[in-house]
């Protein structure tokens, strides 16, 4: 754990010697330089995340077609639970091959960046019983609620940090500044599966699951049929404010049109601010190589169907061609210069949300059903969030303040 406790990766003290229990190892801190894994071991370890990140995709299918009653063991679950021990066990044959003995293990010998399974593999086996026992205890929740279940939220934890070791191992590699696509790859999926990981539990209200249907034209005819507490249009005539038709509770009225928008307009901007600072992050560290971008958005761009059994199948460009677009970015401003950095943080989200229109416009049921004030603002808005997320993994440089001038 010492590597995401102390930036500069410094062990605890050397000489140490500790014992847990008498039947457990002894841990023991000698002090010589941590080793860093190989890549080969870093790409096995992602490719076992993403099976799990796969299987959890699956589950969430199969909990967003369920009608009936659930049932712990299904497939997905089994698979999810398979990969999770899959992870775990290749992650202890990697520690273990950098030990010299099984009798005492040493903290300095663990490879940097697998220190994140300290955390994740114990919190994983207390949240995969404790996720039977809530089931047996309060029942399958509502599908939409299910995701909020503490041992759930406790699995998603334990599998995101589990996602992440190919990427903090390949953050504490001093000397991979410039990496290849083939030694990047490991690193640009973990990341991706953490973003995926962190996405699925407001996948809901997601652009490419239910706020890429509130957009098209005939949802919105939909609704406009229904007595609305508060209804859309610049020509609409209302008796009364926004906030205190809200609270209506037992008239005819409801709000659809606002918690529908706001629902929507609401996952675009999550989904923003998480890819966006994802990539900066990166870009921070390391210079991206070209490709990456459209490998692991074009991953992304299949993981996010499955939850509809492909029914949004054509929203996959969107993703698709924003890896393009970014490649071509990053390409062309990937030179170290803040503005640069700036300018790219800035347009991605107009290119990505531009063509999340476009595809509603052409394939969406009815078209796209929202105004232009809506929708064009919202490229203005995610304009905005990427600059925003640019200045806090990119913050403008001064140079630290005197006693002096502070007083």
């Amino acid at each position: 754990m010492s590597q995401v406790l102390d930036p500069a990766g410094e062990a605890p003290p050397a000489g140490k010697t500790y014992t847990l229990a008498s039947w457990l190892p002894t841990l023991r801190v000698s002090g010589k330089p941590r080793p860093h894994s190989t890549l080969s071991e870093d790409a096995v370890t992602v490719a076992l995340a993403t099976f799990t990140l796969v299987a959890l995709m699956w589950d969430g299918l199969r909990h967003n077609g369920l009608t009936g009653v659930d049932n712990f063991f299904s497939p997905p679950h089994i698979a999810l639970y398979l990969g999770l021990t899959a992870v775990g066990v290749w992650i202890a044959v990697v520690l273990l091959r950098y030990q010299d003995g099984l009798d005492e293990l040493d903290w300095s010998a663990v490879p940097r960046g697998y220190g994140l399974a300290f955390i994740a593999l114990p919190l994983a086996a207390i949240a995969g019983p404790a996720d039977f026992m809530w089931h047996e205890a309060y029942g399958f929740e509502n599908q939409i609620d299910s995701t909020y279940s503490p041992p759930h939220q406790g699995l998603f934890y334990a599998g995101a940090m589990l996602a992440t070791i190919a990427a903090a191992s390949a953050w504490q590699k001093r000397d991979m500044v410039k990496p290849t696509l083939r030694e990047f790859l490991p690193t640009s999926f973990a990341v991706t599966s953490l973003i995926a990981v962190m996405l699925f539990v407001i996948h809901q209200i997601l652009p490419f699951y239910g706020g890429g249907i509130a957009a098209t034209q005939d949802f919105q005819d939909d609704i406009a049929g229904r007595a609305d507490a508060f209804a859309p249009g610049a020509d609409a005539v209302h008796s009364e404010g926004l906030a205190k038709a809200l609270t209506h509770y037992g008239d005819a009225a409801w709000p659809y049109y606002f918690f529908s928008t706001h629902a929507s307009t609401a996952g675009i901007m999550l989904f923003t601010v998480v890819l966006m600072g994802a990539i900066l992050a990166m870009a921070r560290r390391f210079r991206i190589p070209a490709g990456t971008l459209t490998i692991t958005l074009s991953f992304m761009a299949l993981l996010w169907p499955m939850l509809t059994e492909y029914r949004e199948a054509d929203l996959i460009p969107v993703l698709v061609l924003t890896g393009v677009i970014g490649d071509l970015l990053l390409a062309r401003w990937q030179d170290g210069r803040v503005g640069h950095i700036r300018l790219f943080a800035g347009l991605l989200p107009i290119a990505m949300w531009s063509l999340f229109f476009i595809c509603i416009a052409l394939f969406g049921d009815g078209g796209l059903g929202w105004a232009a004030t809506l929708w064009f603002g919202l490229l203005v808005t995610t304009a905005g969030i990427g600059y925003a997320v640019s200045l806090l993994v990119f913050p403008p440089y001064s140079r630290p303040v005197s006693e002096g001038e502070a007083a």
